[in-house]
Formats: structure tokens, sequence, C-alpha cells
């Protein structure tokens, strides 16, 4: 499931030696026990592997000036750790139609922003469409700061431009991002 090998500190974890394995897949509940987090797979949803999710993502269109580094974004970013889609992506019949997906992710904090909150980080982001690789980014609301668990969470509400070489034409697509600031 997980492919961290752009992530240095998760590819470390997850290739630690343990007695349990450090993820599961069983009836529809995705865990991750490193990090002691699960998630419902919807009813119907489909896993896809790392490998697929590479294989498309690199379908995609990005804005002039990241096209051309593309291979690259994509090695430093890396995979999800989780992408789950509605629509079986084997199945030829969904074949040109753009599918609601649901993808985890970890990032460790970057130097800059280790001791900042996440509403501090949240009001401090503002993606302008010339410095963002997605197409007419946008991000409509940033809700407000709520807790699960203990941990605090920001929700965004975005838009893009969604271009994809098997796709005729781009679409206008909706992504809800939750951060948590899981410390």
């Amino acid at each position: 499931m997980a492919d961290t090998n752009a992530n240095p500190f998760l590819n470390a974890l997850f290739n630690q030696s343990s007695p349990t394995p450090l993820e599961t897949l069983e009836n529809n509940v995705y865990t991750n026990h490193l990090f002691g987090i699960s998630l419902q797979i919807p009813e119907g949803w489909y896993v896809v592997s790392a490998e697929k999710f590479n294989i498309q993502g690199r379908k995609q269109t990005l804005n002039d000036g990241f096209e051309d580094m593309k291979m690259e974004l994509f090695e430093m970013i890396g995979s999800p750790i989780l992408t789950i889609t509605k629509h079986d992506p084997d199945n030829t019949i969904f074949d040109g139609i753009v599918s609601p997906t649901i993808n985890f992710n970890m990032d460790v904090k970057e130097v800059e922003y280790k001791d900042m909150s996440l509403f501090a980080f949240a009001n401090a982001l503002d993606v302008e469409d010339e410095v963002c690789a997605l197409k007419d980014f946008k991000i409509l609301k940033k809700g407000p700061l709520f807790k699960i668990s203990d941990f605090d969470c920001i929700q965004f509400d975005t838009e893009y431009l969604f271009e994809h070489e098997e796709l005729s034409d781009a679409v206008k697509v909706e992504m809800s991002v939750l951060n948590i600031d899981y410390k």
C-alpha cells in the first residue's frame, strides 16, 4: 500500500523491522498501526495500488513551468499512503471518467513550519495560480479549527482544472483537504 520512497522519514519508519504489520486492510478498514490511524473505506470503493496511482498521476497536465519538472515533482512528493476510488480503475467502462477519489497522505513538517500552529500555517497558505502546479487552483474556503482526538484539524475546500492525457476535455474538480496536526 504505502510507497514512502520520496519521504526519508516515513521510509525509515515503514522499513523498521516489526513483529506486527505497519498497515493492514481488513473488512474495508485501513489501519496504519505505526500512527494509530484507521480509515473506513466506503462500501463498493476500490483501493488503487501506488504503481497505478503513479502511472496515472504522471499523465496529468500541470501548469506551465511545472510540466518540465513533473517527474521530479512526483519523485519529491511521492505516492499517497492510501488511494481509494469510487469507480473500479481496472474496469474499462470507466475509461475517460473522472472518479471521486480519496488520498491519504502523511508528511513531516518542514523546518520552517515545525513550531507553527496548524491555524497559523493554514492562514499562511495563499496559493496564487502562477506559483501552483495545479491549473486554475483556488482555495475556496478555509474552515475553522476543530479537534479530532485532541489533534488540531482544519479543512480546505479547493478547486482546480484537471487535465489528463486520457480525457478529451479538462474537468473542473473540487478537492477538500483535511489537515491534521499529528505532531
